[in-house]
């Protein structure tokens, strides 16, 4: 997919022609880098039991962390799809990129949070679990690939801290 007009080379943004959001380019990951979730043979290699319980180790998957217009996302791989939600999980804040990546029977597919397991959709944010959390969502980041594997994620605006005089822009 072709990106629009160059809105700011120094802040690598750029302006998408169809929808009108502000594409902020990542310079700290690559689509072909982020862990595919959808391969088994990946998911169960990285695993490791200690005892009775399965504990996380440096070489578990997660999803990728970047800090892109003042904002923590959350960058997760599944096929050829590429998911951004915004990185604290909205029920208690928890670190939504340590979370496992699960397909519901409805095809969705969530992050689980590492601390309390909301599952959330990746596509709406809208949280499947618990059920009944309908006043409750995270928000969700559009994305775009360029031809090199490189990833923009898209906002609406420029984040407010820019115009606070604080920030140097």
């Amino acid at each position: 997919m072709k990106l629009g007009t160059l809105v700011d080379p120094e802040k690598q943004s750029f302006m998408c022609e169809n929808d009108g959001r502000l594409y902020f380019r990542v310079t700290s990951v690559k689509f072909e880098d982020l862990y595919d979730w959808s391969d088994p043979d990946q998911k169960w290699k990285s695993h490791r039991v200690s005892g009775r319980q399965l504990r996380r180790s440096n070489s578990m998957p997660t999803g990728s962390l970047v800090q892109l217009n003042d904002e923590g996302i959350a960058l997760f791989r599944y096929k050829e799809l590429l998911f951004a939600i915004k990185e604290k999980c909205p029920h208690l804040g928890g670190p939504l990129h340590m979370g496992d990546i699960e397909v519901l029977p409805d095809m969705s597919i969530c992050v689980k949070c590492p601390w309390h397991k909301w599952s959330i959709d990746l596509t709406s944010g809208e949280v499947k679990s618990p059920k009944g959390r309908k006043e409750v969502s995270s928000v969700t980041f559009p994305t775009k690939i360029d031809e090199s594997g490189t990833i923009f994620i898209g906002f609406q605006k420029f984040s407010g801290k820019y115009f606070s005089g604080d920030e140097d822009f």
